[in-house]
């Protein structure tokens, strides 16, 4: 890590922290440089606003929700097997963030433009993951309702159910049983 790295994950660090004990809308940038120990123009070099780097820390924790859901599914060989650990994986892990910044998700729910951004960094490796699934599906005839050319425009509608699954699901009610009711819908 250069020195250019340590100092944002310091940054980061410290955002987390305030973040989580004040929210998004009431901490200010330098709530962060405080916390972080660092001067306010210091912030401003690597970051923007506080927006940005809340934007940059949920990409942090999407990419390690993606690690989890490919390490879930790496032994699996039955690709609906894998689409429905992948798919609950993936919320399991996204529900134990949003639990970790229940204040802010209260802030970002009305905040389409931030989380459109956020998921937007996020959409191209996760398709590609649902992809490679849906590949091996067709070549195993377990989606053998799908034509080969529609392979990506299913990967596609298949994140966007996904998509429309977690804002409802963890920013607006926390049923257990309509997660898994979902997951079984979309794979079957």
């Amino acid at each position: 890590m250069n020195k250019d790295e340590a100092v944002k994950s310091v940054i980061k660090d410290a955002a987390k922290r305030v973040f989580s004990k004040w929210g998004l809308n009431k901490t200010t940038m330098e709530d962060i440089a405080h916390e972080a120990g660092k001067a306010k123009s210091t912030l401003y070099y690597y970051f923007k606003s506080k927006e940005e780097i809340f934007e940059n820390l949920s990409i942090d924790e999407l990419n390690i929700i993606l690690f989890k859901a490919k390490a879930a599914i790496k032994g699996i060989n039955s690709p609906k097997d894998k689409l429905k650990v992948y798919i609950a994986t993936t919320f399991t892990e996204i529900k134990k963030t949003a639990n970790i910044y229940s204040l802010i998700k209260g802030e970002i729910k009305g905040n389409k433009t931030l989380i459109d951004n956020i998921r937007k960094r996020f959409d191209i490796s996760e398709e590609a993951i649902i992809l490679e699934i849906l590949t091996l599906g067709l070549k195993y005839n377990e989606f053998n309702f799908l034509k080969d050319i529609e392979l990506k425009k299913a990967a596609n509608v298949i994140m966007e159910i996904i998509r429309g699954l977690e804002i409802n699901l963890f920013l607006e009610n926390e049923d257990s049983e309509k997660v898994d009711i979902a997951i079984r819908l979309v794979v079957e």
